[in-house]
């Protein structure tokens, strides 16, 4: 669905063919938490936002190569099979067939660095983490087949791994792109390919597909009954991770290929995009099923 196409969509809505809605409501369908960069993420009821705005327990951990550089699924793609998941003191790596290992999440291991891309600077830059020991090491071996090591980062890195605190996508869009992957005689895909932290859903009838990338803001009551709002902060732009399939580790191609045709009908000569950045709140929640008001810019 093109940009006209969206705007005559959303003007429907409203009632009124010639004027767009600046306003709608979206539901919480689900949000998830990367406990550790390119890895498995974990569905979760509820987030947390610290003081910086970023979620509570997402993307602290990151795995690394022999090089000491970050490794992602682009060029490590079974990463996708470890699923590591939250307690309350520890970090937990899980992979079928695997026995589980138990971390603390105060990484009491060695200190060390992690070479992490700046794409402003258009270099490696070193950040300072722990190194998880040896038995986190042998885990990703007999996971991956690879030679890669889990780093906990010191918590002013932690933006380093993601500039962008908050990415979300609606039903809406996924379901446009599984009717273009069927037409195009492709497997469909859930969500989890676009590895989000937020989901949207419609109220009565789904969201117009694409509908966040027109996103101001969303507006919502927490569970403490404070009002708190996230703002449109960028693009989300993808690359091959979407090729990925979570449940086995394996690329495919024609995911990433599909999306950049239907991005290219939204935003000629543009980057391929699905999906927004948006920047959370200093403090607050945000609950599975939390009715939220979208602010939108056509």
């Amino acid at each position: 669905m093109d940009r006209t196409s969206v705007i005559a969509a959303m003007a429907a809505i409203d009632g009124d063919p010639a004027a767009v809605s600046s306003t709608a409501y979206a539901c919480v369908d689900a949000l998830y938490v990367y406990p550790v960069k390119s890895c498995a993420g974990v569905r979760v009821s509820d987030v947390r936002f610290d003081e910086d705005g970023r979620i509570v327990g997402d993307r602290e951990w990151i795995v690394v190569d022999a090089r000491g550089e970050l490794a992602w699924l682009g060029s490590h793609p079974k990463l996708a099979l470890l699923q590591p998941k939250l307690l309350a003191d520890a970090l937990l790596l899980c992979a079928q067939g695997q026995q589980p290992l138990r971390l603390s999440r105060e990484a009491e291991g060695a200190a060390t660095y992690a070479l992490i891309w700046h794409p402003e600077e258009h270099r490696m830059v070193s950040h300072r983490g722990r190194d998880a020991g040896a038995l986190a090491a042998q885990f990703l071996r007999e996971v991956t087949g690879h030679d890669l090591r889990l780093v906990k980062l010191d918590r002013n890195a932690a933006p380093a791994t993601a500039a962008n605190a908050l990415h979300a996508v609606s039903t809406g869009s996924v379901v446009e792109l599984n009717e273009h992957l069927a037409a195009e005689g492709l497997a469909r895909v859930d969500v989890r390919r676009l590895r989000p932290n937020l989901v949207l859903r419609g109220m009565q009838e789904a969201l117009v597909p694409f509908i966040e990338e027109h996103l101001m803001q969303l507006v919502w009551r927490d569970g403490e009954g404070w009002w708190r709002r996230m703002t449109h902060a960028a693009a989300c732009e993808r690359c091959v991770v979407p090729n990925v399939d979570p449940d086995t580790g394996e690329a495919q191609s024609g995911i990433d290929t599909a999306m950049a045709a239907l991005s290219a009908q939204r935003w000629p000569g543009q980057a391929s995009r699905f999906g927004v950045y948006l920047r959370p709140p200093p403090g607050g929640s945000l609950s599975e099923g939390t009715i939220m008001t979208m602010e939108l810019d056509f």
